[in-house]
């Protein structure tokens, strides 16, 4: 069971986020689930990541570890790709981003993902892209 629950981690990585099928999210999540605490449905989230793979059709994903806990899965990921789509303070600036990112997946007994934590350092992508960021 712990080995299947990585598998599901690198397909969702490179089936969701690098390619952008979608509907491997409902393979993957619960039909309702926690991401830092926001409750959200695999239909929820699909809409941002196909936002966020508007603004960066070529992301990918590289899962350079994972590590088993109990009843889940932590993933390091580097991030990457090309900024051309735009956010609504930047508009596309056609720079690449490389990024790393901890994700730790809680699992049900149904293999389902019911809780996901995400951390990335999002400032340092925005200062790649040549935001400038700021308190107002």
């Amino acid at each position: 069971m712990a080995r299947d629950l990585v598998q599901k981690v690198h397909r969702y990585w490179d089936e969701a986020w690098s390619q952008g099928r979608v509907e491997y999210l409902s393979e993957f999540y619960a039909s309702s689930f926690f991401e830092n605490e926001q409750s959200l449905t695999p239909q929820d989230f699909a809409g941002h990541l196909t936002a966020w793979r508007q603004k960066f059709p070529d992301f990918r994903a590289e899962v350079d570890r994972t590590f088993l806990i109990d009843g889940g899965v932590v993933s390091r990921v580097w991030y990457s790709g090309t900024h051309r789509g735009d956010f609504s303070f930047l508009p596309a600036t056609g720079r690449a981003v490389r990024a790393s990112g901890l994700d730790v997946f809680q699992f049900n007994d149904e293999g389902l993902v019911v809780q996901h934590w995400h951390e990335t350092d999002h400032y340092e992508l925005f200062v790649q892209l040549g935001a400038t960021l700021g308190a107002p």
